[in-house]
């Protein structure tokens, strides 16, 4: 990621100081009062520091080309906060890349990427993709796709999760949509008690990532 311009508040540079001292010499540093800096940060409670990034493009097709592929997919999620704790998840538990459909909160709101604490400059990230084409791509790859339903009778402890593989995260409180759960090969819950709804999106996220790595050795 190439860092082109940085706003820091009069507080934020004390607190930052190191930080801003490895930027590097090209990028542009803007210092503006806290006061300022609180009007313009699409955040509440903004830590003082903001910056123009420009990430790398990645290749969706030398991704899935692994053999050991590792996608999560985001069928709709809304809530930023859901979106950026997967992205945390993902790029801590092994995931090769973060991709999400048609309809889905941007990975790149400012709520997410905060809640991603980094996660969001070190995965790659596939945004806006359109749920026939990319199923079809997958399929033709190799990869197994599995969904993520709470009203499955396999468990996710009891399927293969080794090889290449994309999951399927529907939206908070709904799930999966019936045609994009119908994309799916192998429907997998987690057992949890029999007086509990569901759990969150991003918790079922990681829940899956962490079963995952945990058969593949945490070789990441």
């Amino acid at each position: 990621a190439a860092v082109h311009s940085v706003v820091v508040s009069r507080s934020g540079a004390e607190k930052f100081s190191q930080l801003l001292g490895r930027l590097p010499k090209e990028a542009e540093v803007a210092r503006v009062s806290d006061r300022l800096f609180q009007r313009v940060a699409q955040t509440q409670s903004p830590q003082g520091v903001a910056a123009l990034v420009e990430l790398e493009p990645d290749d969706l097709d030398t991704i899935i080309a692994r053999r050991d592929a590792l996608l999560l997919i985001a069928c709709g999620l809304q809530d930023p906060g859901n979106l950026g704790t997967m992205l945390r998840s993902a790029q801590a538990l092994g995931a090769s890349a973060l991709i999400t459909l048609e309809q889905t909160v941007s990975p790149f709101n400012p709520k997410a990427v905060r809640a991603s604490a980094g996660a969001i400059f070190r995965l790659p990230i596939f945004r806006d993709q359109k749920p026939g084409p990319l199923f079809g791509r997958l399929r033709a790859a190799g990869i197994r796709i599995i969904a993520a339903d709470r009203r499955s009778p396999s468990r996710l402890a009891q399927a293969d999760l080794c090889g290449a593989v994309a999951f399927l995260i529907g939206r908070e409180a709904v799930g999966l949509a019936p045609d994009i759960a119908r994309e799916a090969s192998l429907l997998l819950s987690i057992p949890i008690r029999p007086e509990t709804d569901s759990v969150n999106a991003a918790t079922a996220a990681s829940i899956f990532l962490y079963e995952a790595a945990r058969q593949r050795g945490f070789r990441y």
